[in-house]
């Protein structure tokens, strides 16, 4: 357990307030930034009422029965860089059902040794609060980037199961990370779509003067949002195009995607005075960047219908790590963490050996693997040949 954890944890509960977590970025000789979880004290979060864990700088495995809450120590990772849970962006859900608070700390550090400190509160019915080197963090969005991070889990099934949301929201996750402006676009378009449907919906007529002002809001927003996810998709797939082939071992699978947007009609602003009357029977806007797709296919039909569940579970994993080469490479290079969330389940053995053998390799940083089967953990440290610690998760205690 590291020192500062210990004095940090004690402090925040003496004044109910939050304390702070050390976190390092610096260039190492290979031009990528190395950032490294050390430590991580957790409070009262889903099931683990109190945790402290020192990691290995390398892999980190969690073995244990289903609903032992391994996934959650992955989820509060998760939640230290982009102050919200994979599992549920509904914060109040994250609160121990036995405690109306939690604290998240952690102690994040690289080569260079210098560091900062950040950590995320929340108490039942407040506002959760961020701080960075003792100081407040006014505008979360400002966080999110500061400590990428790829999380690969069984609910990103429904990249392929789900709505076209799922797909937007994978393509925002990504670009947020090294895109300040586009997520700061992106935070202005939801608003200004949640004004226009809320005035669609009233019963007398909106202000048309009000309507122009928000209707070219979304324009100017939509369309940085559409250049981006359009820069996006022509940068990402090629090296998805090579990730799948690598993980499925047959060259026979061709897999493809394609960006389908709204901003390919021209100027939305246009678009939305026109449909403004017949918006307004239903009660919300039907044009805009809200209904982008980013259509998946194997062998030139929808991967949905066409893939079988191997298939289709190669296909998002391949898409997240993917997502993983792809931010390592943009912006201040730095590499993100990992963390693989019960992934080898529903795949035949085939794909298990290339997904072990391609996460074992040295172009990856710090990984944190999470499996109900031991078996599987021992293949991954076998194969990477790396420094390791192996936790065990039952009943909410990590040991």
């Amino acid at each position: 357990m590291c020192n500062f954890l210990r004095s940090c944890f004690l402090q925040v509960l003496s004044r109910n307030c939050l304390g702070q977590l050390s976190f390092i970025c610096i260039i190492s000789n290979n031009l990528f930034s190395i950032m490294i979880l050390k430590c991580l004290s957790i409070t009262n979060y889903r099931n683990l009422p109190l945790s402290v864990l020192d990691f290995s700088p390398n892999v980190n495995c969690f073995v244990g029965a289903n609903g032992m809450g391994k996934s959650n120590v992955l989820d509060a990772i998760y939640y230290l860089s982009f102050c919200r849970g994979f599992a549920t962006a509904q914060d109040a859900l994250n609160i121990n059902h036995q405690s109306d608070f939690f604290i998240l700390e952690a102690d994040y550090e690289t080569e260079s040794n210098s560091q900062h400190h950040v950590c995320c509160a929340l108490k039942r019915g407040a506002r959760k609060r961020l701080k960075i080197d003792g100081k407040d963090v006014k505008r979360i969005s400002e966080h999110v980037g500061k400590i990428p991070l790829v999380m690969i889990a069984p609910a990103d099934s429904a990249l392929i199961t789900g709505g076209s949301e799922e797909r937007r929201h994978f393509m925002d996750m990504v670009i947020m990370q090294y895109n300040a402006v586009y997520l700061d676009s992106l935070i202005r378009y939801e608003r200004a779509l949640k004004q226009r449907n809320t005035l669609l919906k009233q019963e007398a007529e909106p202000d048309e003067a009000v309507m122009d002002v928000i209707e070219a809001m979304m324009s100017e927003t939509g369309e940085v949002i559409y250049n981006e996810r359009k820069r996006f998709v022509e940068e990402f797939q090629p090296i998805f195009l090579d990730l799948y082939r690598r993980l499925s071992g047959n060259v026979t699978e061709e897999v493809a995607m394609s960006y389908v947007s709204h901003g390919e009609r021209g100027d939305l602003q246009s678009q939305l005075r026109d449909w403004r009357q017949r918006e307004r029977i239903v009660g919300y806007s039907l044009h805009g960047v809200h209904k982008d797709e980013l259509d998946l296919t194997l062998n030139g039909f929808a991967v949905k219908r066409e893939a079988s569940q191997g298939q289709q579970k190669t296909y998002f994993i391949a898409m997240k790590l993917a997502q993983y080469v792809f931010l390592k490479n943009k912006g201040e290079k730095m590499v993100p963490l990992l963390l693989l969330d019960d992934i080898f389940d529903k795949l035949d053995s085939n794909r298990v050996e290339q997904i072990i053998n391609y996460v074992s390799g040295n172009e990856f940083g710090q990984i944190f693997i999470t499996d109900t089967r031991r078996e599987h953990l021992d293949q991954v440290l076998a194969a990477t040949q790396r420094d390791y610690k192996l936790f065990v998760v039952e009943n909410g205690e990590v040991k």
